[in-house]
């Protein structure tokens, strides 16, 4: 609980450019893990092989739907956050962010698993071509199962960033994450 607290007087006491490093450094790092995991990843498997290097290419804009959801649930919990934290309102404040949380882990899930079951039909619409869909198929389903943990990692995040207290611990956990 200090920690929290600590971590909300830095937010509300210190100079801007103080708490932007304290708060903005673990989630540099964590992006910068996850561009070096994707350019490790194209490295290798562009090794393999045209075929297997266009099948990441068809794969990726699933990834990115999956982020983008992760980005409407944080960022609009967290506008709302920061006017219930400015007010002094924490239970509000917490019933909101555990709300955007289950909401976006809830329809994230729907997502992942409908596009799971219906992947080969989507992968056709992005473009995977014979030769391509069968690298498609196996990435693109480890590839888009496991985004449901991008979703949870960029709603705690965004909400981490506006200040709010109950995830102002996953600072480090994000860079942790990418790591994962």
């Amino acid at each position: 609980m200090n920690k929290n607290n600590n971590k909300m007087d830095l937010l509300g006491n210190a100079p801007v450019p103080q708490a932007l490093m304290a708060l903005g450094i673990p989630i540099m790092i964590g992006m910068l893990i996850n561009a070096l995991y994707n350019l490790v990843d194209a490295y290798f498997i562009g090794g393999l092989g045209e075929s297997q290097m266009g099948a990441i290419s068809i794969a990726f804009p699933l990834g990115q739907v999956v982020v983008g959801l992760g980005l409407m649930f944080g960022n609009g919990a967290a506008s709302y956050l920061s006017r219930l934290l400015g007010r002094g309102d924490r239970e509000a404040a917490s019933k909101v962010a555990s709300t955007a949380l289950y909401s976006s882990v809830c329809i994230g899930a729907v997502i992942i698993i409908g596009t799971a079951i219906f992947l080969k039909p989507i992968l056709t619409m992005l473009g995977a071509t014979d030769t391509i869909m069968p690298y498609a198929l196996s990435y693109g389903r480890i590839y888009v199962i496991s985004c449901i943990f991008n979703v949870c990692v960029i709603l705690l995040i965004i909400t981490h960033f506006n200040a709010f207290r109950i995830v102002l611990i996953y600072d480090k956990i994000y860079a942790l994450s990418e790591v994962i």
